[in-house]
């Protein structure tokens, strides 16, 4: 936020601080200033003159040649080309001798034989921000209002004598979003009195007002209305503009300046509607309609849903509520009866109407955050006061208010414990002392023996708890006077825990295969699950949806991390990426039913996939990614921690039916590796992509760490091949559990694999054919061809048992 230091100083006294000691004292106090620019760029010997009379240059068709009167009682002849230059204006004229921005220097010269003493300025040569500026002051001379003193110093008289602060303010501080709220914090941390200006005096009517205000929605507690008449659309005073300026914000007119000025004095947006565009002369506050559109000030069509909250009349939303004003409310260079508003909105509506819609103001900026309740009339009558003053206007009625139940009180009541305080920071500060800080705070306190209740005036909605206030009176009293201990007791040496040591090797492992790690959001959005083509019921789509969602994209909980893993693929692949391996630790959420009753299932996976094509290398030549390079990675995980698994058919809808497996544990399934489904792999704008993902939480419980030695056997061992003919419905992996389990009783048999699946010619079209490859050996002898004959009949009798298997003729 930009601030005026010439502005701060009306409202508390600085004469004894400089900008720079002022940074400091608010840095201190938790307001980082993150730079000082002094308005005044170079400009030196820069005065009022008036431009008494003009003539053609006698050399040059672009220039001419002026009279300008700079209080110096003679005429000073310049030569001037602006296009815009005139008899009777007053402008800034850089003497002989002055300086401007960019270390210029004018002198006298001759321009095309005629002597020019000074230069006429335009708003760019004595160093004002033309970005901020009207158009029709960015061309040619910068004009000056008649009522200047001529002969003036520029620097006086457009307030360049001033600095700006940038502070950096924390979200929590919206009272400091005002320079009123400054001047409450500058006089808290340095002791000082504020010196706001005189009462605002305003006499409001004793009668009716012509406007009618409803509220519909209780989303705003509070609504007044002022309607002023015989306004002039004129410029606003010089002052104000640049004040305005100073803060970074554009003049217009006097109307809307005004309304500007007051939300910057006091931190309450305003806005002014055309009245005579208000249809029935009633103001409506309520939800807009489903597909009801507004074009906004900016011009651009606005489509609104029943989450926003509109400004209307009986006819039509004429505005956004705390976000910005409606085109067919808006006031022109002819409006002479204007209505003013001052609200209260609800902050989180506020803040979702502007993220939907694309648009950030001022306005929203402090509705968003909280504005003070106390202040919203104030500002009302504030803006009345200028308008009346600046503008001619005159008030039309009283103030039209509508308010809910909703309206918060002026002040809380905190309870604080001056011990505990002591405690928490570790410094003997007395309740003296407290009492003094929490005064220069606008704080009061009402004391019982040794609890206190601190009320807390509304314009600090960030204190709510007893640790606030403790943190205030830290701040007050100074970090750098809190004296610095060493932590008193013992000191025990952190480490990680099993599931951290089990997640970096996890991390190391897939790395060392060419995974890179991405960190991805919990949010997400109904839609990104679309391509999954999940059922109906199915617990992904039970998505827990955000009370304040940072974006339309990001409004629910993720329930998969599949969704995220495919948006990261397709960000790579649109920026000529050809392929590559990612991995993800993160969070998921399932709800049983929606809305929530009970507290949701979360689960903690370890997500991969692998798009596009695996790159050249010394090893292997490009190819694209396929199952086996999944399979692989989820195998050396399992490995590392001496996990044993089964592979069984996965029954998921977006993964590949023929190449993809659900991945079991004592029965138990702990994840999944596959190809994507080709359906689901195309709604995402992906081709053929792989995924795999393991529950951590299974990790942590089965892994071990103790490794299980064998000597190399002594013996030579024997293997038999088996060509086994089965239904196409058994599944490989039952077989080898079958033969596993006869290790018990036939030692000599070590282990069992397959080596080859086959369908086709010869084999009947609902079977097909296994090779298995049986490996045998004992460790104090070497085996004879009728021990090992005698355990492969054994095998084949159990296979042919449970699933019906005959050898291949």
């Amino acid at each position: 936020m930009k601030v005026s230091y010439q502005w701060l100083s009306e409202y508390v006294d600085l004469r004894d601080m400089s900008p720079e000691q002022l940074a400091e004292a608010l840095t201190r106090g938790g307001l980082a200033v993150d730079g000082i620019a002094p308005r005044n760029q170079g400009v030196e010997g820069v005065v009022v003159g008036l431009v008494r009379d003009m003539e053609q240059h006698p050399d040059a068709d672009r220039l001419h040649v002026c009279q300008v009167d700079v209080g110096q009682g003679e005429l000073l002849k310049i030569v001037c080309g602006a296009p815009n230059v005139q008899p009777g204006q007053k402008v800034p004229v850089a003497l002989p001798g002055a300086k401007l921005p960019g270390d210029k220097q004018i002198k006298r010269a001759k321009l095309r034989g005629v002597t020019s003493n000074g230069m006429l300025c335009s708003a760019a040569e004595i160093g004002l921000d033309t970005r901020l500026l009207p158009q029709n002051q960015t061309v040619g001379l910068y004009i000056l209002p008649e009522d200047t003193e001529i002969g003036a110093d520029i620097v006086q008289v457009l307030h360049l004598d001033d600095y700006v602060l940038d502070i950096d303010l924390t979200p929590n501080r919206s009272d400091c979003l005002s320079i009123r709220g400054l001047a409450y914090e500058i006089a808290a941390l340095t002791g000082k009195q504020t010196t706001f200006p005189t009462d605002i005096d305003v006499a409001l009517p004793n009668e009716p007002s012509p406007i009618r205000v409803r509220i519909e929605s209780d989303r705003c507690t509070r609504y007044d209305a002022l309607v002023l008449t015989d306004l002039q659309a004129v410029p606003s005073p010089l002052w104000m503009q640049m004040r305005l300026l100073s803060m970074g914000v554009r003049p217009i007119d006097v109307i809307v300046d005004v309304t500007n000025y007051v939300m910057l004095e006091w931190g309450q947006p305003l806005h002014a509607f055309d009245a005579g565009r208000i249809a029935d002369s009633t103001i409506v506050v309520r939800q807009a309609k489903s597909e009801e559109t507004l074009v906004t000030l900016d011009g651009t069509e606005r489509r609104l849903d029943n989450d926003m909250l509109v400004i209307a009349d009986p006819e039509k939303a004429i505005g956004l509520a705390g976000v910005m004003g409606g085109e067919n409310s808006e006031i022109h260079s002819s409006t002479t009866r204007v209505v003013i508003e001052s609200a209260r909105f609800d902050a989180p509506s506020t803040r979702r109407t502007g993220q939907k819609l694309g648009l950030r103001s001022e306005a929203q900026q402090r509705f968003e955050k909280g504005i003070d309740p106390a202040v919203v009339r104030t500002a009302l009558l504030r803006a009345t006061q200028l308008l009346v003053q600046f503008a001619g206007g005159q008030i039309s009625g009283g103030v039209a208010t509508a308010t809910t139940d909703a309206e918060s009180a002026l002040a809380q009541r905190v309870p604080f414990s001056p011990n505990r305080c002591r405690e928490l920071l570790g410094c003997d500060i007395s309740d003296e002392m407290m009492h003094e800080l929490f005064r220069r705070l606008g704080f009061t306190v009402v004391e019982d023996s040794e609890n206190w209740i601190v009320n807390v005036p509304s314009r600090r909605p960030d204190i709510a708890l007893a640790a606030d206030l403790v943190e205030e009176v830290a701040r007050l009293y100074g970090y750098d006077n809190i004296p610095s201990t060493l932590p008193l007791g013992p000191v025990t040496t952190g480490n990680r825990d099993a599931r951290q040591h089990i997640l970096e090797q996890v991390r190391n492992t897939l790395v060392t295969r060419g995974l890179f790690e991405v960190r991805t959001y919990a949010f997400t959005s109904p839609e990104a699950y679309a391509p999954l083509q999940l059922a109906e019921g199915d617990r992904m789509l039970n998505m827990i949806p955000l009370a304040y969602p940072m974006s339309d994209e990001r409004r629910v909980l993720r329930t998969h991390l599949l969704p995220s893993l495919a948006e990261v693929a397709r960000y790579n692949l649109a920026h000529r990426v050809d392929g590559g391996a990612v991995f993800e630790f993160g969070r998921t959420y399932e709800a049983d039913a929606l809305p929530i009753t009970q507290q949701p299932r979360e689960r903690e996976v370890v997500a991969m996939m692998w798009f596009g094509t695996l790159p050249d290398s010394l090893h292997e030549r490009a190819r694209p990614y396929d199952f086996y390079d999944a399979k692989g990675a989820v195998e050396q995980v399992l490995d590392g921690f001496g996990i044993d698994v089964q592979y069984e058919r996965a029954q998921v809808s977006w993964l590949h039916p023929g190449r993809s497996a659900a991945i079991v544990c004592d029965g138990q399934r702990i994840g999944f590796v596959g190809e994507i489904h080709p359906t689901t792999a195309a709604g995402y704008d992906l081709s053929t992509t792989l995924y795999a993902e393991l529950e951590v939480e299974q990790l942590v419980k089965r892994h071990t760490t103790s490794l299980l030695v064998e000597s190399l056997p002594r013996f030579p061992g024997a293997r038999r091949d088996l060509a086994l003919v089965v239904n196409k419905d058994v599944l490989v992996g039952k077989m080898l559990e079958c033969i596993d389990g006869l290790r018990s009783k036939r030692e000599i048999l070590r282990s069992a694999s397959v080596f080859d699946v086959y369908e086709g010619k010869g084999i009947a079209e609902h079977q097909k054919s296994i090779a298995l490859a049986l490996y045998f050996g004992a460790n104090e002898r070497t085996l004879t061809d009728a021990e090992i004959d005698e355990a492969v009949q054994e095998v084949l009798q159990a296979l042919e048992a449970q699933f019906d298997a005959h050898l291949r003729g």
